[in-house]
Protein backbone atom coordinates (compact mmCIF):
# COMPACT_ATOMS: atom_id res chain seq x y z
CA UNK A 1 0.00 0.00 0.00
CA UNK A 2 1.58 2.95 -1.01
CA UNK A 3 2.09 6.41 0.56
CA UNK A 4 -0.51 7.41 -2.29
CA UNK A 5 -2.79 4.79 -1.31
CA UNK A 6 -3.27 5.65 2.51
CA UNK A 7 -3.90 9.42 1.30
CA UNK A 8 -6.85 7.45 -0.98
CA UNK A 9 -8.43 5.96 1.95
CA UNK A 10 -8.83 8.84 3.20
CA UNK A 11 -6.83 9.13 6.68
CA UNK A 12 -8.34 10.51 9.83
CA UNK A 13 -6.78 11.03 12.77
CA UNK A 14 -10.27 10.72 14.98
CA UNK A 15 -10.10 6.78 14.40
CA UNK A 16 -8.98 5.41 17.36
CA UNK A 17 -8.02 1.76 15.23
CA UNK A 18 -4.89 4.17 13.37
CA UNK A 19 -3.90 3.82 16.72
CA UNK A 20 -3.87 0.55 17.57
CA UNK A 21 -0.87 -1.73 17.71
CA UNK A 22 0.31 -3.45 14.86
CA UNK A 23 0.14 -6.81 15.96
CA UNK A 24 -3.75 -6.29 16.21
CA UNK A 25 -5.35 -9.39 14.98
CA UNK A 26 -2.01 -10.12 12.94
CA UNK A 27 -3.38 -13.76 11.98
CA UNK A 28 -6.22 -11.79 10.13
CA UNK A 29 -3.93 -9.32 8.46
CA UNK A 30 -1.54 -11.36 7.47
CA UNK A 31 -3.92 -13.53 5.54
CA UNK A 32 -6.30 -10.94 4.59
CA UNK A 33 -2.86 -9.25 3.18
CA UNK A 34 -1.72 -12.53 1.43
CA UNK A 35 -5.00 -12.90 -0.79
CA UNK A 36 -4.04 -9.09 -2.17
CA UNK A 37 -1.03 -10.04 -2.72
CA UNK A 38 -1.98 -12.49 -4.58
CA UNK A 39 -4.44 -10.69 -6.18
CA UNK A 40 -7.11 -13.11 -4.90
CA UNK A 41 -10.46 -12.01 -3.89
CA UNK A 42 -11.76 -13.07 -0.68
CA UNK A 43 -15.20 -13.20 1.66
CA UNK A 44 -14.71 -12.34 5.04
CA UNK A 45 -17.53 -13.80 7.22
CA UNK A 46 -18.32 -13.55 10.43
CA UNK A 47 -21.12 -13.55 12.80
CA UNK A 48 -23.02 -10.08 12.97
CA UNK A 49 -21.51 -7.23 14.88
CA UNK A 50 -18.54 -9.03 15.43
CA UNK A 51 -16.07 -6.40 14.85
CA UNK A 52 -15.36 -7.27 11.10
CA UNK A 53 -15.49 -3.32 10.22
CA UNK A 54 -13.19 -2.46 13.53
CA UNK A 55 -11.05 -5.36 12.00
CA UNK A 56 -10.98 -3.65 8.58
CA UNK A 57 -10.88 -0.14 9.60
CA UNK A 58 -7.51 -0.81 10.98
CA UNK A 59 -6.47 -2.64 8.07
CA UNK A 60 -7.08 0.24 5.92
CA UNK A 61 -5.89 2.90 7.48
CA UNK A 62 -2.82 2.19 10.06
CA UNK A 63 0.29 3.40 9.18
CA UNK A 64 2.02 0.45 9.29
CA UNK A 65 0.15 -2.36 7.51
CA UNK A 66 1.89 -1.78 4.05
CA UNK A 67 4.92 -2.11 5.24
CA UNK A 68 4.20 -5.21 7.26
CA UNK A 69 1.76 -7.16 5.50
CA UNK A 70 1.83 -5.78 1.66
CA UNK A 71 5.35 -4.79 0.32
CA UNK A 72 6.51 -2.05 -1.54
CA UNK A 73 3.78 -2.55 -4.86
CA UNK A 74 1.16 0.43 -5.97
CA UNK A 75 -1.87 -1.12 -4.44
CA UNK A 76 -4.70 0.83 -4.58
CA UNK A 77 -7.79 0.12 -2.43
CA UNK A 78 -11.12 1.09 -2.85
CA UNK A 79 -13.72 0.73 0.21
CA UNK A 80 -17.00 0.96 -0.72
CA UNK A 81 -19.62 0.81 2.28
CA UNK A 82 -22.89 -0.58 1.74
CA UNK A 83 -24.00 1.34 4.48
CA UNK A 84 -24.48 4.63 2.15
CA UNK A 85 -26.44 2.76 -0.12
CA UNK A 86 -29.70 4.17 0.43
CA UNK A 87 -31.60 2.18 -2.37
CA UNK A 88 -30.27 -1.36 -2.35
CA UNK A 89 -30.81 -1.83 -6.18
CA UNK A 90 -28.10 -2.58 -8.92
CA UNK A 91 -28.01 0.98 -10.57
CA UNK A 92 -27.33 2.63 -7.45
CA UNK A 93 -24.61 0.00 -5.92
CA UNK A 94 -22.73 0.69 -9.07
CA UNK A 95 -22.54 4.55 -8.69
CA UNK A 96 -21.88 4.01 -5.30
CA UNK A 97 -18.79 1.74 -6.45
CA UNK A 98 -17.46 4.07 -9.18
CA UNK A 99 -18.22 7.66 -6.87
CA UNK A 100 -16.02 5.94 -3.98
CA UNK A 101 -13.47 4.84 -6.68
CA UNK A 102 -13.44 8.67 -8.21
CA UNK A 103 -13.40 9.75 -4.30
CA UNK A 104 -10.18 7.77 -3.60
CA UNK A 105 -8.43 8.63 -6.94
CA UNK A 106 -9.40 12.48 -6.04
CA UNK A 107 -7.85 12.04 -2.51
CA UNK A 108 -4.98 10.36 -3.73
CA UNK A 109 -1.60 11.88 -4.91
CA UNK A 110 -1.56 10.80 -8.09
CA UNK A 111 -0.44 12.40 -11.31
CA UNK A 112 -3.06 15.16 -12.29
CA UNK A 113 -3.32 13.67 -15.97
CA UNK A 114 -5.01 10.20 -13.87
CA UNK A 115 -6.84 12.13 -11.74
CA UNK A 116 -8.83 14.22 -14.44
CA UNK A 117 -9.28 11.16 -16.52
CA UNK A 118 -11.25 9.25 -13.76
CA UNK A 119 -12.96 12.54 -13.31
CA UNK A 120 -13.99 12.25 -16.77
CA UNK A 121 -15.21 9.02 -17.21
CA UNK A 122 -16.71 9.35 -13.42
CA UNK A 123 -19.08 12.51 -14.96
CA UNK A 124 -19.65 10.71 -18.36
CA UNK A 125 -21.42 8.57 -16.71
CA UNK A 126 -23.42 10.41 -14.15
CA UNK A 127 -24.82 12.51 -17.41
CA UNK A 128 -25.36 8.82 -18.89
CA UNK A 129 -27.91 7.74 -16.29
CA UNK A 130 -27.61 4.46 -17.84
CA UNK A 131 -26.52 0.97 -15.90
CA UNK A 132 -24.81 -0.56 -18.57
CA UNK A 133 -22.38 2.75 -19.69
CA UNK A 134 -21.88 3.57 -15.68
CA UNK A 135 -20.68 -0.03 -15.33
CA UNK A 136 -18.73 0.63 -18.98
CA UNK A 137 -17.00 3.58 -18.28
CA UNK A 138 -16.30 1.73 -14.54
CA UNK A 139 -14.47 -0.98 -16.52
CA UNK A 140 -12.33 2.01 -18.63
CA UNK A 141 -11.40 3.29 -15.06
CA UNK A 142 -10.14 0.20 -13.75
CA UNK A 143 -8.25 -0.68 -16.81
CA UNK A 144 -6.71 2.74 -17.33
CA UNK A 145 -5.76 2.49 -13.84
CA UNK A 146 -4.04 -0.80 -14.65
CA UNK A 147 -2.18 -0.07 -16.97
CA UNK A 148 -0.42 3.14 -14.83
CA UNK A 149 0.35 -0.12 -12.52
CA UNK A 150 -2.02 0.22 -9.86
CA UNK A 151 -3.91 -2.53 -8.53
CA UNK A 152 -7.09 -2.04 -7.27
CA UNK A 153 -8.67 -3.75 -4.70
CA UNK A 154 -12.44 -2.66 -4.19
CA UNK A 155 -13.50 -3.91 -0.40
CA UNK A 156 -17.48 -4.22 -0.53
CA UNK A 157 -18.03 -3.63 3.23
CA UNK A 158 -21.75 -5.63 3.93
CA UNK A 159 -22.17 -6.86 1.07
CA UNK A 160 -25.10 -8.94 2.17
CA UNK A 161 -27.32 -5.67 2.34
CA UNK A 162 -27.57 -6.48 -1.42
CA UNK A 163 -29.16 -9.91 -0.71
CA UNK A 164 -32.03 -8.91 -2.04
CA UNK A 165 -31.17 -7.47 -5.22
CA UNK A 166 -28.58 -9.81 -6.03
CA UNK A 167 -29.03 -11.18 -9.74
CA UNK A 168 -26.91 -13.30 -12.71
CA UNK A 169 -26.20 -10.12 -14.48
CA UNK A 170 -24.88 -8.31 -10.97
CA UNK A 171 -22.42 -11.70 -10.86
CA UNK A 172 -21.67 -11.62 -14.31
CA UNK A 173 -20.61 -7.95 -14.05
CA UNK A 174 -18.26 -8.54 -11.05
CA UNK A 175 -16.65 -11.08 -12.78
CA UNK A 176 -16.80 -9.30 -15.79
CA UNK A 177 -14.41 -6.16 -14.52
CA UNK A 178 -11.74 -8.86 -13.32
CA UNK A 179 -11.67 -10.33 -16.25
CA UNK A 180 -11.05 -6.47 -18.27
CA UNK A 181 -8.44 -5.97 -15.68
CA UNK A 182 -7.05 -9.55 -16.63
CA UNK A 183 -6.91 -10.14 -12.71
CA UNK A 184 -5.23 -7.59 -11.68
CA UNK A 185 -8.17 -6.31 -9.82
CA UNK A 186 -9.55 -8.04 -6.61
CA UNK A 187 -12.11 -7.83 -4.20
CA UNK A 188 -13.19 -8.41 -0.49
CA UNK A 189 -16.81 -8.82 0.37
CA UNK A 190 -17.44 -8.62 3.98
CA UNK A 191 -20.65 -10.62 4.83
CA UNK A 192 -22.35 -12.24 7.94
CA UNK A 193 -22.54 -15.73 5.52
CA UNK A 194 -21.00 -16.89 2.67
CA UNK A 195 -22.05 -15.72 -0.59
CA UNK A 196 -23.34 -19.06 -1.63
CA UNK A 197 -25.38 -19.47 1.34
CA UNK A 198 -26.86 -15.90 0.63
CA UNK A 199 -27.65 -16.86 -3.23
CA UNK A 200 -26.53 -20.17 -3.84
CA UNK A 201 -28.53 -19.76 -7.41
CA UNK A 202 -26.56 -17.22 -8.50
CA UNK A 203 -22.91 -17.61 -6.21
CA UNK A 204 -22.89 -21.88 -6.76
CA UNK A 205 -20.53 -23.56 -5.05
CA UNK A 206 -18.15 -23.86 -8.14
CA UNK A 207 -18.34 -20.55 -9.57
CA UNK A 208 -17.05 -18.88 -5.91
CA UNK A 209 -13.99 -21.50 -6.10
CA UNK A 210 -12.91 -19.39 -9.06
CA UNK A 211 -14.33 -16.14 -7.80
CA UNK A 212 -12.77 -16.26 -4.44
CA UNK A 213 -11.67 -17.77 -1.27
CA UNK A 214 -13.85 -17.73 2.31
CA UNK A 215 -11.83 -16.18 5.32
CA UNK A 216 -13.89 -16.22 8.77
CA UNK A 217 -13.49 -13.54 11.34
CA UNK A 218 -13.80 -15.07 14.65
CA UNK A 219 -14.08 -13.21 18.19
CA UNK A 220 -11.41 -11.60 18.48
CA UNK A 221 -8.55 -12.75 20.77
CA UNK A 222 -8.05 -12.19 24.18
CA UNK A 223 -5.37 -10.18 23.65
CA UNK A 224 -7.22 -8.28 20.61
CA UNK A 225 -10.25 -7.41 22.58
CA UNK A 226 -7.97 -6.17 25.36
CA UNK A 227 -6.38 -3.61 22.87
CA UNK A 228 -10.14 -2.58 21.35
CA UNK A 229 -11.06 -2.19 25.26
CA UNK A 230 -7.72 0.21 26.20
CA UNK A 231 -8.65 1.99 23.84
CA UNK A 232 -12.46 2.63 24.02
CA UNK A 233 -12.69 2.89 27.65
CA UNK A 234 -10.84 6.36 27.38
CA UNK A 235 -14.21 7.74 25.65
CA UNK A 236 -16.22 6.40 28.54
CA UNK A 237 -14.16 7.86 31.25
CA UNK A 238 -14.69 4.62 33.51
CA UNK A 239 -12.24 3.29 35.63
CA UNK A 240 -12.90 -0.13 36.40
CA UNK A 241 -10.64 -2.48 38.68
CA UNK A 242 -8.35 -5.13 37.43
CA UNK A 243 -11.29 -8.19 38.59
CA UNK A 244 -13.84 -6.07 36.82
CA UNK A 245 -12.06 -5.99 33.78
CA UNK A 246 -10.89 -9.73 34.02
CA UNK A 247 -14.73 -9.98 33.91
CA UNK A 248 -15.51 -8.17 31.51
CA UNK A 249 -13.43 -9.24 28.70
CA UNK A 250 -14.43 -12.98 29.93
CA UNK A 251 -17.90 -12.11 28.98
CA UNK A 252 -17.84 -10.43 25.76
CA UNK A 253 -15.61 -13.14 24.63
CA UNK A 254 -13.85 -11.14 22.14
CA UNK A 255 -17.35 -9.68 20.54
CA UNK A 256 -16.86 -6.02 19.88
CA UNK A 257 -20.35 -5.11 19.96
CA UNK A 258 -20.84 -6.45 23.03
CA UNK A 259 -17.43 -5.02 24.78
CA UNK A 260 -18.90 -1.69 23.46
CA UNK A 261 -22.20 -1.66 24.59
CA UNK A 262 -20.62 -2.95 28.30
CA UNK A 263 -19.05 0.23 28.54
CA UNK A 264 -22.10 2.30 27.82
CA UNK A 265 -24.27 0.25 30.21
CA UNK A 266 -21.17 1.00 32.96
CA UNK A 267 -20.90 4.38 32.06
CA UNK A 268 -24.72 4.92 32.03
CA UNK A 269 -25.12 3.20 35.80
CA UNK A 270 -22.60 5.97 36.88
CA UNK A 271 -21.46 3.36 40.03
CA UNK A 272 -19.04 0.10 40.28
CA UNK A 273 -21.00 -3.00 39.54
CA UNK A 274 -18.92 -5.80 41.43
CA UNK A 275 -17.30 -8.55 38.94
CA UNK A 276 -19.63 -11.28 40.46
CA UNK A 277 -22.91 -9.30 40.05
CA UNK A 278 -21.83 -7.82 36.13
CA UNK A 279 -22.99 -10.67 34.20
CA UNK A 280 -26.59 -10.29 35.94
CA UNK A 281 -26.07 -6.74 35.43
CA UNK A 282 -25.02 -7.05 31.55
CA UNK A 283 -28.12 -9.32 30.54
CA UNK A 284 -30.21 -7.14 31.80
CA UNK A 285 -29.46 -4.29 29.17
CA UNK A 286 -31.91 -3.45 26.58
CA UNK A 287 -28.93 -2.94 23.82
CA UNK A 288 -27.17 -6.41 24.78
CA UNK A 289 -30.46 -7.85 24.82
CA UNK A 290 -31.48 -6.79 20.62
CA UNK A 291 -27.77 -8.00 20.01
CA UNK A 292 -28.36 -11.65 21.37
CA UNK A 293 -31.68 -11.77 19.46
CA UNK A 294 -29.84 -10.51 16.31
CA UNK A 295 -27.00 -13.51 16.59
CA UNK A 296 -29.48 -15.42 17.07
CA UNK A 297 -32.32 -14.94 14.55
CA UNK A 298 -29.57 -14.92 12.30
CA UNK A 299 -29.37 -18.38 12.42
CA UNK A 300 -31.18 -21.33 10.84
CA UNK A 301 -33.63 -23.61 12.85
CA UNK A 302 -31.00 -26.47 12.58
CA UNK A 303 -28.37 -24.22 13.87
CA UNK A 304 -30.12 -23.26 16.84
CA UNK A 305 -30.64 -26.67 17.71
CA UNK A 306 -27.21 -27.74 17.57
CA UNK A 307 -25.95 -24.15 19.59
CA UNK A 308 -28.58 -25.13 22.42
CA UNK A 309 -26.83 -28.68 22.35
CA UNK A 310 -23.11 -26.76 22.81
CA UNK A 311 -24.24 -24.61 25.08
CA UNK A 312 -25.94 -27.30 27.26
CA UNK A 313 -22.52 -29.55 26.29
CA UNK A 314 -24.01 -32.21 24.93
CA UNK A 315 -22.82 -34.79 22.50
CA UNK A 316 -22.44 -33.78 18.82
CA UNK A 317 -22.30 -36.71 16.15
CA UNK A 318 -20.33 -35.49 12.98
CA UNK A 319 -23.21 -34.99 11.07
CA UNK A 320 -24.19 -32.54 13.54
CA UNK A 321 -20.90 -30.78 13.57
CA UNK A 322 -20.84 -30.76 9.66
CA UNK A 323 -24.62 -28.89 10.05
CA UNK A 324 -22.68 -26.72 12.21
CA UNK A 325 -20.21 -25.36 10.53
CA UNK A 326 -20.99 -22.22 9.97
CA UNK A 327 -21.48 -22.00 14.38
CA UNK A 328 -17.63 -23.25 14.25
CA UNK A 329 -15.90 -21.61 12.04
CA UNK A 330 -17.32 -18.41 13.16
CA UNK A 331 -16.35 -18.85 16.70
CA UNK A 332 -20.43 -19.61 19.02
CA UNK A 333 -18.55 -22.37 19.95
CA UNK A 334 -15.36 -24.47 19.99
CA UNK A 335 -15.93 -28.06 19.32
CA UNK A 336 -12.90 -29.29 20.85
CA UNK A 337 -14.70 -28.26 24.83
CA UNK A 338 -17.39 -30.95 23.84
CA UNK A 339 -18.29 -34.50 23.89
CA UNK A 340 -18.48 -36.24 20.40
Amino acid sequence: MSESNKISNGMNPNLMEQNYPIDFRSEEAKELGNHIKNRRSVVLTGMKRVGISNFLRFFLYHDGISKKYLGDKKYFIIPVDLNDLVEREVYPFWVLTFKRLADAVEKSDMPLNIKKQIDLYFLDSIQSQDLFLTIDYLRKSLIYLCEKEYLPTIFFIRFDRMKDALTHDLFANIQGLLDATHNRLSYVFTSARTLDHIEPTIFTKQSMLVLSDNVYIKPAKKEDTKIIFEKSIKQYHLKLDEQTINELLKLVDGHTQYLLFALISLREANQNIESNKLFEFLKNDERILLQSEELWESLTSQEQDILLRAVANKPLNIDQLKQGEYLINTGFFDPKTLKI
